[in-house]
């Protein structure tokens, strides 16, 4: 895979609800810890992706062996690289435009090393049942059915010895559907500059390899949230010093267009376990927790686990420490309180003493719970809070209320119209609506107008009902709170001038206020511009509601 895409597990809010594991997959067993995966198989002598590489992959040694995999016509799953047959067959065309019958019967030769004799196509069936129990599979998912694949991996009794490289966020959505049990492999996005934006990407999936890491603290970070990186070192040079600088980075895994040299080379100098690190201990995720989690405290009747939020309670709480809530985002459709990323739980809780409630609340469903249960439930959750305060030795007498899109708007509506007892001291809104009223940012039958009517129940504009989810109309100089807006200047589902305008009136009344926009982002932020919100956001909090 010398191109390969950049995956985008980015958008903070919404993209993956549903979507993200709980725990990460074990990997397929390998008798040693540094495992060497051959790049559509061991091509060195024989052409690419056939079978006769896969099987020259199992002589060298090799503990993977990388299989492309894409969907004929007629819908077989076969094996090959490119999306033409052009490069390596003596055909032309699109894999997907012809048949199997076609593509079996092409001569596979390798024309820039001028091999003389032919190969095949294989099926993928094929190259499962070669390698079971003799390699490991690096299934590049190219092109295909990740439904019958995941057949025809169960029927061949492969699926401990299988993990794939995906190439989409529908392709992640897929494969964890279809196979949870199966591990996964990606790329992180190209904004991925450091160890701080890996550990945001991270905690967007649940994820098992990495394969683009090439930073010594990046891979250390990876390998901190149990995620192994496993590095490409072919090229048309590949060397000792190219698996050298690879190995001193710390990485689990190199992929190779010479397998049985590289197995040679690990052997010789003892690196087959990798460069050999202190013992890790046991008990040290535990002793650096820096605060306690509870899980699902009900605070309402509503079923499914919509009335429910989770706490996080810092170690060593100290009397009076202040209260951040935070309310996930989806379209009042979708999302969940674990959204709540894990750099600001460690920030927030861990290191500042704050404590953290992320709150889930009903969903709008074939046309239920439709606003106003929204607000209705966010008060319910801030009335549990308070009612706990005495006994718990919190001050729920300033709380932060922080959303991100539809979270963003109920944080700004319930400080501004529905917190009679003035116990928010700031918000913190990420790219959250803020006047539903304004239908010059969200045009008839676009996802931005059908999202508020679902929300609503209603479609025109200027109903009372619309006003009254409308955070704007309730901002005064006496109901406002230090407010900071994130946005991103291209999204396409909450238009900038939403943040722009509430910003306007903010200042217009003296409300301390501030509006940071990205001009590059759209809904939700990729992880630079993460960095730097997770930053501003926390300045934020400590400026106007400080936990002293």
């Amino acid at each position: 895979m010398i191109q390969k895409f950049l995956f985008g597990l980015f958008l903070l809010t919404y993209t993956l609800s549903g979507f993200v594991q709980d725990k990460q997959v074990p990997l397929p067993a390998s008798k040693n810890k540094l495992v060497v995966i051959a790049h559509r198989g061991d091509h060195t002598k024989v052409p690419e992706n056939t079978l006769a590489a896969f099987k020259n992959a199992i002589k060298s040694g090799a503990d993977y062996v990388e299989v492309d995999v894409r969907a004929s016509k007629d819908g077989y799953l076969v094996v090959h690289h490119d999306a033409t047959v052009n490069r390596m067959t003596n055909g032309t065309g699109k894999v997907s435009e012809l048949t199997w019958q076609e593509l079996k019967n092409l001569k596979v030769t390798d024309k820039a090393k001028g091999s003389k004799k032919a190969y095949s196509i294989p099926l993928f069936s094929e190259v499962l049942a070669l390698c079971k129990d003799k390699i490991n599979i690096y299934l590049d998912f190219k092109d295909a059915d990740a439904a019958k694949a995941v057949r025809e991996i169960k029927d061949a009794g492969m699926e401990q010895q299988v993990a794939v490289y995906i190439n989409s966020i529908p392709q992640y959505r897929e494969w964890r559907r279809q196979a949870p049990a199966i591990p996964l492999i990606i790329s992180a996005i190209e904004e991925v500059k450091n160890k701080d934006q890996l550990a945001f990407f991270l905690n967007q999936g649940t994820i098992e390899v990495l394969d683009n890491i090439y930073d010594k603290e990046m891979v250390a970070t990876a390998n901190e949230y149990g995620v192994s990186v496993w590095l490409d070192v072919q090229h048309k040079g590949e060397n000792a010093d190219d698996w050298k600088k690879a190995i001193e980075l710390g990485v689990q895994g190199l992929q190779t267009d010479n397998p049985k040299a590289l197995v040679t080379y690990l052997k010789k100098n003892n690196l087959r376990d990798g460069i050999t690190l202190q013992a890790a201990d046991p008990y040290a995720k535990y002793k650096k927790q820096t605060y306690r989690e509870l899980k699902n405290i009900k605070y309402g009747s509503a079923p499914d686990g919509q009335n429910v939020f989770d706490a996080y309670i810092p170690q060593n709480l100290k009397e009076g420490a202040k209260v951040i809530v935070y309310i996930h985002g989806g379209g009042w459709t979708k999302g969940d309180k674990s959204e709540f990323p894990k750099q600001l739980i460690e920030e927030l809780a861990g290191k500042r003493g704050y404590v953290v409630a992320s709150v889930n609340y009903r969903l709008v469903k074939n046309g239920e719970n439709r606003f106003p249960a929204q607000i209705e439930d966010i008060k319910k959750v801030i009335e549990f809070i308070t009612k706990n305060a005495k006994r718990y030795r919190y001050n729920a007498d300033d709380i932060v209320l922080m959303g991100g899109s539809a979270g963003g708007h109920l944080s700004m509506l319930y400080a501004y119209g529905h917190d009679a007892a003035k116990q928010v001291k700031a918000v913190v809104n990420l790219w959250g609506p803020t006047d539903l009223t304004d239908k010059a940012v969200r045009e008839d039958g676009t996802d931005a107008d059908n999202t508020v009517i679902n929300f609503l129940g209603e479609k025109d504009p200027n109903a009372d009902i619309t006003k009254q989810a409308s955070p704007i109309y309730f901002l005064t100089k006496e109901t406002g709170a230090p407010t900071v807006l994130f946005h991103g200047g291209k999204d396409p589902l909450v238009h900038v001038s939403q943040a722009e305008k509430l910003y306007k009136k903010l200042q217009e009344l003296g409300i301390p206020a501030h509006l940071e926009i990205y001009p590059e982002e759209k809904h939700g932020v990729g992880p630079a511009s993460a960095v730097d919100v997770f930053k501003k956001a926390i300045e934020w909090i400590e400026k106007y509601n400080p936990n002293n």
